[in-house]
Formats: C-alpha cells, sequence, structure tokens
C-alpha cells in the first residue's frame, strides 16, 4: 500500500522539474525580456532593480517551491492541511512570495511582505 503510493508521489518528480524548467525560461523572458534585443541599454535604463531583481527573486522563489514540492514526492516532508497552522502558514509563505515579486513594481508590497515575516518569525519560535 505504501509503495504504490510512493511510486505515484515519485512520478510528480519530472513533472515537477519539468513546469519548474519550462516556466522559469518563459517568465524569465517575460520579464527580462529578449535578452538580444536588451543588450544595449538605453542611457535611462535601470537594468539592476528593472529587471535583474525580479529575475533573481523569481528564480529564488521557484527554485524553493521546487525543492518543496520534491520533498513532498519523495515522502521525506508530510504537509498536514488539517492542522490550521500549517495552512496560516502556507497563506503567510505565499504573501511573502507574492510581496517579492510585486516590491519591484509598487513599493507598497514591501509592508505586506514584512507582515507575512513577522507573523512567521513570531510563529515558529519555540
Amino acid at each position: 500500500m505504501i509503495v504504490g503510493l510512493m511510486q505515484k508521489r515519485i512520478l510528480l518528480l519530472p513533472l515537477i522539474w519539468g513546469i519548474f524548467g519550462i516556466s522559469d525560461v518563459v517568465v524569465v523572458n517575460y520579464l527580462f525580456g529578449s535578452v538580444v534585443n536588451s543588450l544595449p541599454y538605453p542611457p535611462n535604463d535601470k537594468p539592476i532593480g528593472g529587471s535583474f531583481l525580479p529575475v533573481l527573486a523569481f528564480n529564488g522563489i521557484a527554485i524553493l517551491v521546487v525543492i518543496g514540492l520534491s520533498l513532498y514526492s519523495l515522502g521525506i516532508w508530510n504537509v498536514d492541511w488539517a492542522n490550521r497552522k500549517t495552512r496560516t502558514e502556507f497563506v503567510a509563505v505565499g504573501v511573502l512570495f507574492g510581496s517579492l515579486m510585486a516590491v519591484f513594481y509598487a513599493p507598497i508590497f514591501v509592508f505586506s511582505a514584512v507582515v507575512a515575516l513577522v507573523y512567521l518569525l513570531a510563529v515558529n519560535i519555540d
């Protein structure tokens, strides 16, 4: 019984990593633009804040999500969705990740990122 469930979860790995690779290329191309067309930056363009940091934030978040899904599919990390604390922590992590992506486009999202980070730190103090 456990072996059959484990085999189904391991089959998620190629799907997870394939979606990660394809979405990484698509989103980086969307955020960063075509590399060939954007190499000569105009004099007033801000390449670090305008394109490099959002791409870095997306890649960092995507890698953390892929590692979490890989650990889940291997059976190393089991999520108890019946626990209310677990659900609220996942919502807080989602708000944190969303705010970290949105902060590059509107600075007001710094506040939601700080609130989510403080919540995660305060709840997990043991």
